[in-house]
């Protein structure tokens, strides 16, 4: 059999070739057209002269002022962002109360740096027609409230700057959480625009609540004894919850040796109906022991290294020792304290301690034993120390050596009331020392011995402000030739005079040997003008001197300086020729102000 095959014809079908090749071709000229206008071009942007707070505001807000600050962009993405500038101009310059901004916009291709211009004219600001100020509720009585309303920041005339206004209004709502209105709410807030008038309106309804009220505290820690931090606590319960009360006990606790952090929580959830809140406040402790060893210099003290040891909890009644190493080239002493902390009348402490080292100056050299007994507490801005010390000097004082016992008790005040105790626009400072001894009672020379010191600081403008200093001091003894160095009186040094080394002036006897004085007199005057944020510089003239009887020659020394606000506070730099040795000298002092 032959074999057979079967066949079926099938239609023609076109092929498709002449049209794939046109998409293709099309495809090409859109990439290549692409690629073109993909280009990468730089752009420089230059604004109009306008305030500077308004041209970091507009500078921040552009987009095409960030691109000219990040690299290239496409030609046109480039185009895209000029385009937009005006309109974002416009509205960086709203919330400074600029409503009716021209801006006129120019972008220069001609060059491989794109430049683009605009001509900024922010128009008049709008000013507020109406300041439309409620407080409802408890908070309509409160006298703090009261003064508010009476100084609000905002008023009719003013020009509508939002800023100023989200300032005002957080001011607001901070006096009730301060003032203890926990339930307090804004019930309207607005800034109503009307720029056909061109003018606007803000509103702000607060509506306080009722006030509550402080109740009882309880501590949440294991360190010391509840009764050593009771002192710390400067309300009763039932008293006008004040915030400001909290924070101080919050600040109070975490001054302590004890404690690592310290929450102060009002319970608002615990409240009732009483809306009497209780406060809880847990506290992390710190760890037990502490070394540390510290490095500097002053033109005082030379170089110098302290070795420090502290022990934070000896026990549960919150007893704590500290002892330190001192070397320098004028100091070697090794010292030691045991503290213990009492609560009445305010937080207190008793302190034992003693020193043992040798100290040289420029006039004297010093071999001294020391142990005392100290009592010390604040009230309020003022800080009293009681002692009663035994000290035993061996000593070289210009042709006079001897060893001296000495029996002292003293009062010590320190007052101080400054805005800022680093660096001070507004502060006032006083310490008055009187100390004294009687021949016989554990006493080789009587003495009675004061020394009043004063600061006073205050601005004349933001940036220029003025210092007084003045320390004056007498002493009455049985003995002046049979006093150790520290008890007599000396000037010169980083703050007494500048341009004359520590303690190197004083009263001299017939040979011209410097010996001290028993009355003290020295003076200051500084002028500082700060020409950058965190740098100053100052001229002073300091005068005075250690005399007998307030009788002999007077020094001076005057000069200029260097201040810088460092991470570490505030550093001083000073330059002062001392006019009585004809000579000038540098000083390096490192310190808050108060």
């Amino acid at each position: 059999m032959t074999p057979c095959s079967r066949s079926r014809d099938f239609p023609p079908v076109p092929l498709p070739f002449p049209r794939l090749l046109r998409l293709l071709a099309a495809a090409a000229l859109l990439l290549l057209h692409g690629e073109v206008h993909a280009q990468e071009v730089r752009v420089w942007v230059e604004l109009s002269d306008i305030d500077k707070e308004l041209k970091t505001n507009v500078e921040a807000l552009t987009a095409i002022v960030a691109a000219s600050k990040s690299g290239g962009r496409t030609e046109g993405h480039v185009e895209s962002m000029h385009e937009r500038a005006p309109e974002q101009i416009a509205q960086a310059l709203e919330p400074f109360g600029y409503y009716r901004v021209r801006v006129e916009g120019e972008l220069d291709t001609s060059g491989s740096t794109w430049v683009a211009r605009y001509s900024i004219d922010p128009g008049p600001p709008m000013q507020i027609g109406n300041v439309d100020l409620r407080i409802r509720g408890e908070g309509e009585q409160d006298s703090a409230f009261q003064a508010l309303v009476r100084d609000f920041p905002l008023a009719a005339g003013d020009t509508l700057r939002h800023q100023a206004y989200e300032a005002a209004k957080s001011s607001i709502a901070r006096l009730g959480a301060e003032r203890g209105y926990l339930d307090a709410t804004f019930d309207s807030t607005a800034v109503l625009v009307d720029l056909e008038e061109y003018t606007s309106q803000v509103v702000l309804h607060f509506t306080t609540g009722p006030r509550f009220r402080l109740g009882e505290v309880t501590f949440v820690q294991d360190v010391v004894d509840d009764y050593i931090l009771w002192p710390f606590v400067q309300f009763e319960p039932g008293d006008p919850f004040e915030l400001e009360k909290l924070t101080s006990l919050q600040s109070a606790m975490s001054g302590t040796t004890y404690f690592s952090s310290v929450e102060v929580r009002p319970r608002r959830d615990l409240a009732g109906e009483d809306r009497i809140v209780p406060i809880e406040i847990e506290a992390a402790p710190r760890k037990t022991q502490r070394y540390e060893i510290g490095v500097g210099y002053s033109t005082d003290t030379g170089a110098r290294i302290r070795l420090t040891a502290e022990f934070r909890r000896l026990n549960r009644p919150g007893h704590y020792a500290d002892t330190d190493l001192r070397i320098s080239q004028r100091d070697r002493s090794i010292g030691a304290r045991y503290n213990i902390p009492v609560g009445l009348p305010e937080p207190s402490l008793w302190t034992i301690g003693g020193r043992y080292g040798r100290t040289t100056w420029t006039t004297s050299e010093t071999w001294q034993g020391l142990v005392g007994l100290s009592y010390s507490h604040l009230r309020g801005p003022l800080h009293e120390v009681i002692s009663l010390h035994f000290q035993r000097d061996d000593f070289v004082v210009g042709p006079d050596t001897a060893i001296s016992n000495l029996t002292m008790a003293g009062s010590a005040w320190t007052y101080t009331v400054a805005d800022n105790r680093i660096v001070a626009t507004r502060g006032f400072g006083a310490t008055l020392d009187v100390r004294g001894s009687v021949q016989g009672a554990g006493s080789s020379v009587s003495l009675l011995r004061g020394l009043l010191g004063v600061k006073w600081i205050r601005s004349l403008t933001d940036k220029l402000r003025y210092a007084l200093r003045a320390d004056v001091g007498a002493l009455a003894t049985s003995d002046f030739r049979g006093l150790p160095p520290n008890a007599r009186f000396f000037a010169g040094g980083d703050q007494s005079i500048r341009g004359y080394a520590y303690r190197s002036l004083g009263a001299t006897d017939e040979q011209g040997n410097v010996i001290g004085g028993n009355t003290l007199l020295v003076g200051s005057a500084e002028l500082e003008y700060r020409f950058l944020n965190k740098w100053g510089g100052a001229v002073f003239v300091d005068g005075g001197n250690a005399l007998q009887d307030f009788k002999g020659e007077l020094a001076l020394g005057a000069g200029f300086g260097v201040r810088w606000i460092s991470p570490v506070g505030l550093i001083r730099i000073d330059w002062a020729w001392g006019f009585q040795r004809n000579a000038g000298r540098v000083h390096l002092i490192i310190g808050p102000d108060f």
